[in-house]
Parts: structure tokens; sequence; C-alpha cells
């Protein structure tokens, strides 16, 4: 578990205490601060009309705005923030800053109003403020509030599949090399992993030390639940489950793996102990703007892994996109920015299926700002719809025994809502993930992503843009 994480605990027990002191404190004295305001007011009129020969500044009281006034300036504006006098208590106490009424009554009073404008004021978006002040971020079990890292823009990484049976090539070469997660990936890999506010791969296998594999499959991965150290040394913080090995050791073995990443603090999308959770978005609140991350999946040509149901375990599937394209309006209605995932596509095969271009569309359409593949187990290509990008797969990360090209995508959020994306490129040879950025070999397979992109620019540094036709 990162550090971060720990240190968001605090912040939201910090931000707790401040929402009940402005809450319920706040709410039983506000008519005696008001009062007490008001005849601090009235006293220094007072005195100041019976000394007119005093004028010195240092006698003389401040006199501020009140909640009360603020709250009713801002009554006369559309907004969807849940206002009063008591939130705008809560605003200085949560922003720290003791001028923020001031300031923020003053600028209305001369501009107007309108909700793009809080972000400016508070440093919150009005999703983020509403969730922070209501206290649901810190009472559902699909929320997490981060602590940033302090850096310009929040920084999303993203990687492809990840296997840690212990039968399988991957985890029989770590043990080969004295079970050095950095003799298998790069420290630079891995320090990058650590580095991002928001962490993820897709975890195709079972975490799990019982179970029978599933009959008729030719391919079942579980890994040891001990194994759990190498999701905690690499610093994630989400993975993806909804994919077609999740289930490969039965029941008891998926619900075996949901536990064993709750109890490393990592979470999940896209699968669940019911379609509720397999459907629902997990939202991350970070440096003041909201998140959303939501998976499905259409990988099986024969469909063996169960899809999750009113009160069945199993996963989100979009074979039919009906489904998951509500999930994705519900996410970007709660959220400023929808990160989708989805396990799709041939294997093998760096072209693409017809699907995958026809339903990634209406996924941005629906409301996902970036969409995220996996499964074909390489690389494919990537392409901007309406402004949003397309990663179509991210192949192996770390999955199996035969050389292919791969990498991570770093997406960030700037701070002014554009987004950046960087993609770092690696090989995986005799199942060790190296980092190559900067060599012969990193540009060929920057070329070679060139190669099977649609409408976009990569530099020599793996900067991506939007190529305008």
């Amino acid at each position: 578990m990162k550090l971060k994480k720990i240190l968001a605990g605090v912040l939201a027990g910090n931000i707790c205490l401040s929402l009940c002191a402005c809450g319920e404190i706040a709410k039983k004295d506000k008519s005696e601060l008001d009062s007490l305001i008001g005849s601090s007011q009235s006293d220094s009129k007072t005195d100041s009309a019976a000394d007119d020969s005093s004028k010195d500044d240092s006698s003389q009281i401040e006199i501020k705005t009140t909640p009360s006034e603020l709250y009713e300036l801002m009554k006369g504006y559309e907004t969807k923030l849940d206002i009063s006098p008591e939130f705008f208590e809560w605003c200085v106490e949560t922003t720290g800053d003791t001028e923020f009424i001031e300031k923020v009554y003053n600028d209305i009073s001369a501009n107007g109003y309108s909700d793009d404008k809080w972000y400016s004021y508070s440093g919150m978006t009005v999703k983020a403020t509403k969730d922070l002040y209501s206290g649901i971020a810190y009472t559902q079990d699909n929320y997490y509030v981060l602590d940033g890292d302090g850096e310009d823009g929040i920084s999303l990484i993203f990687g492809g599949d990840i296997n840690l049976d212990d039968t399988y090539y991957p985890m029989e070469r770590l043990s080969e090399l004295g079970s050095d997660i950095e003799k298998c990936i790069s420290p630079y890999l891995i320090e990058k992993l650590n580095g991002a506010d928001i962490a993820s791969l897709n975890s195709e296998f079972c975490f799990s030390d019982r179970g029978t594999p599933m009959a008729g499959k030719q391919w079942t991965f579980r890994g040891k639940t001990e194994n759990i150290w190498i999701y905690e040394k690499l610093g994630l913080d989400i993975v993806l489950l909804a994919n077609n090995h999740i289930f490969d050791f039965g029941e008891d073995a998926f619900y075996d793996t949901l536990d064993t990443l709750t109890n490393a603090g990592i979470e999940y999308m896209g699968a669940g102990r019911d379609i509720a959770e397999a459907s629902a978005p997990v939202y991350y609140i970070i440096e003041g703007k909201k998140i959303a991350f939501v998976a499905a999946t259409r990988a099986e040509k024969y469909i063996l892994t169960p899809e999750a149901k009113e009160n069945e375990p199993g996963v989100l599937r979009c074979y039919d996109p009906a489904a998951y394209l509500e999930v994705i309006r519900e996410a970007k209605e709660n959220a400023d920015y929808v990160v989708a995932s989805v396990h799709w596509g041939k294997e093998h095969s760096h072209g693409l299926e017809d699907v995958q271009p026809e339903t990634g569309y209406q996924y941005i359409e629906a409301g996902a700002d970036v969409i995220i593949g996996s499964h074909a187990h390489c690389l494919q290509g990537i392409e901007y719809y309406n402004g949003k990008p397309i990663v179509y797969n991210l192949g192996n990360f770390w999955f199996d025994g035969y050389d292919i090209d791969t990498g991570l995508l770093e997406l960030t959020i700037n701070d002014d809502d554009s987004v950046t994306l960087q993609f770092i490129p690696a090989s995986q040879k005799n199942s060790q993930t190296t980092y190559v950025g900067g060599e012969a070999e990193g540009e060929r397979i920057l070329q070679c992503l060139r190669d099977y992109s649609f409408n976009v620019e990569i530099d020599e540094n793996g900067y991506i843009t939007e190529k305008i036709q």
C-alpha cells in the first residue's frame, strides 16, 4: 500500500472533524456568531462617533463578510452546491483560508457566479466538494480520498496484463532469480508505478490457495495469496478484474481474490459479489478533483467466466454494450473524469476487431474520457475520438514467457483540465520486463505503436497528441 493512502486516512479524519465542527457546532452557534459579529460592528460605529478625534487604524475593528451574507448572495445564482452558511464555514476550515468568504463574496459581487468558478475559489470541483462536505467520500466502500504528491496535475499510470500463477513463466523466473522483483521488472518501471497518484494493471488470475481449475478451460491461472506483496511492491492502487481468468478456480477462489486485494488496500473494478458491486464505479478524490474508474469484459469466444447477477458473483460483461454504457453514464454524472477499461480484442493481433472502435466510440459518447484496453497480449494502436484517447490494448506487462513489446501509459490530468499522454516503452524478454526508453529498442517500439495507431502523433519521448486532420 502506498504511503499516500495512509496519509489520506489522516486527511479524511481531519476533514471529517472539520465537517463535524462546521456541520454540528456551527449549526448550533451560527446565530450567536452572526449576533457577535453584528454587535462588534455596532460597537465599532458607536465608539467612532463618540470620539472623532481618535482615528488610529489599530483601534478600528475590521468589518468582515459573514457566511450568511455570502449565502444570501449566492442564493441568487444557479448552483449544484448544497450551499448554506454552515457550508461556507466548512469551506473556510477545509481550505484553511480565513479570507475565503471575503474573497468569494467580493468576486461574485463584481463578476457574478457560475459553478465553473468554484474550483478557482476552493481548489475543489463541485462534484468533489459535494462528496467531501456530505461525508459520502468517507462512508462508501467505492470511494478513496488520496493525498496528492504535490506536483502539478494528477498522474495516472496504466499497464497491461500481469500473471502471478506460481506454475507459469513470470513467477518461475522470479523464483530462479531469488524472488527479487526488481530483477524481473525494471526498477525504473516500479518507480513510475509507485510515483503515480493512481497506478493500475490488469490482474489476469485469481489470488487463492484453494479451488479447482475450471472444467473445459485450456489455461487457468491462480496465484498464492501471500504473493500480494508483489502488488504492494509495485505500488498498485486499483486492478482490473473484468477479464477471462478471474474465475479460473471457482467461486471460493474468486472471493479469496476480492478479500486479498481489499486487505492489501488495493481496489478492484469490473467484478464483484453481485452485479451491483461489479458495476459500481470506483471513485477517487485527489487534489480537489473526482475521478471514476469503471471496467467490463467481452474477451471470450466460448463464454465461461460467469456474469455477475443480482445475487451471484462474477464480472460485468459488455458483449451487449448497453449495461456498460449505463455504468459509464452514471460515472460521468458523478465524476469529473472517467477512465473506462475494457477487456477485448483478438489475442496476439495488433489489428483491431470491428467491435472495438464501434463500441469504443459509444463509450466515449456516453462519457468516458479515456479508454484503456487489455486482453490481446500485445500492443494495439491508439486513436482519438471526439478529442478523447482510446488506447486499444496495452498488451502484456509481466505475463508470459515469450518476447514481446510492452510499456506503461502515463496520463496526467493537468491543473487546467487538459490531458498529457505519454507511452513509456519496455520489452518483455525471458519473463523479464525491462525499460528501454532512450534506446534504439525503445524508438523501435514507439515506431511500431505509431504504425498501429490512427490519428495520433508520437514524439521521440513517447508523448502522444491528436493529429489534426
